[in-house]
């Protein structure tokens, strides 16, 4: 009986610390995808264009006295964090578009996204 008990205890204790388990959730940046993305066109789609669907970029750099190379960056972090097991799972979504505007007309633009995913 006494080998009963301390067997409940050390599951219920277990159970009561597998429980204790934490969702986190980070975003950062402009939303990405390439529903939004598909909606650029090289050529024919302008400085206030971009802004309208992007918003502000994350960084603008001038190559010349025509061309400034906008840089959207975006985050998006899901995880679950248990006390015991640290991180147990996460999903993670990147995305960087970069878009060059010349005379404030995109000539060019290349959008990457990544997803990893960790399940424990």
């Amino acid at each position: 009986m006494k080998n009963l008990s301390k067997i409940l205890i050390v599951l219920f204790s277990i159970l009561a610390l597998a429980a204790c388990s934490q969702k986190n959730y980070y975003e950062q940046g402009t939303p990405l995808n390439h529903e939004k993305v598909n909606k650029i066109v090289e050529g024919s789609t302008t400085e206030a264009q971009l802004l309208h669907i992007f918003g502000e970029p994350t960084a603008k750099t001038v190559i010349n006295s025509n061309e400034t190379k906008w840089t959207y960056k975006y985050l998006k972090k899901s995880s679950t964090s248990h006390v015991l097991l640290g991180e147990t799972n996460y999903n993670i979504l990147e995305g960087t578009l970069e878009v060059i505007v010349n005379q404030g007309v995109v000539t060019w633009f290349n959008y990457d996204q990544n997803n990893k995913q960790k399940k424990w």
